[in-house]
């Protein structure tokens, strides 16, 4: 008999992680869409989480990256935007909504909108340990957000893909049993 508490007993097998990876996509989607659709006239298609800093990267600099990092989260980007934003497409727009909260009881502001077709995708850049992505938008100046590896998070590659951009496919999670 295998003792409580046990190696064998707390590992979790691939197929249990895999189980909960799948889990955590499927309520995040629904979570980013909900949060975007709330103050929006049309269904969104698509919906990505990026930030306008990369701090989880600037803390990774020895010795000044703390000091980077709070210097980061406390400058804003563009106008009244936070860290944390959402891009919301839908069949006519591209909305940019600022988050405010945590998930849990947040909200996201609309700041701007633009015609769908008026965005592209221009680049995707590997900066520290991020995806930077440049949206061009006609007549302004680029939009540079950076996301999580699109490789991990399938909501913002999606989007980049729906925008023309070149995103690597979500890594494979395998399908459900039964």
């Amino acid at each position: 008999m295998t003792p409580i508490g046990s190696p064998d007993e707390q590992e979790q097998s691939e197929a249990d992680r895999l189980a909960i990876s799948r889990r955590y996509r499927e309520q995040r989607g629904r979570e980013l869409r909900e949060l975007a659709q709330a103050d929006l006239p049309r269904e969104v298609t698509e919906v990505g989480q990026f930030s306008t800093v990369p701090i989880e990267a600037l803390a990774a600099i020895p010795i000044a990256g703390a000091f980077v990092a709070f210097i980061a989260r406390t400058r804003r980007a563009r106008g009244d935007l936070t860290q944390n934003v959402l891009l919301a497409l839908d069949e006519q727009e591209l909305h940019l909504l600022s988050m405010r909260g945590e998930l849990e009881g947040s909200r996201a502001e609309p700041v701007s909108a633009w015609p769908r077709a008026d965005v592209r995708v221009g680049a995707i850049e590997a900066k520290f340990m991020r995806d930077r992505v440049t949206f061009e938008i006609a007549g302004e100046e680029p939009l540079r957000l950076f996301a999580s590896s699109l490789r991990t998070n399938p909501w913002a590659a999606a989007l980049v893909k729906a925008l023309g951009g070149d995103a690597p496919e979500p890594l494979d999670l395998g399908e459900p049993d039964g």
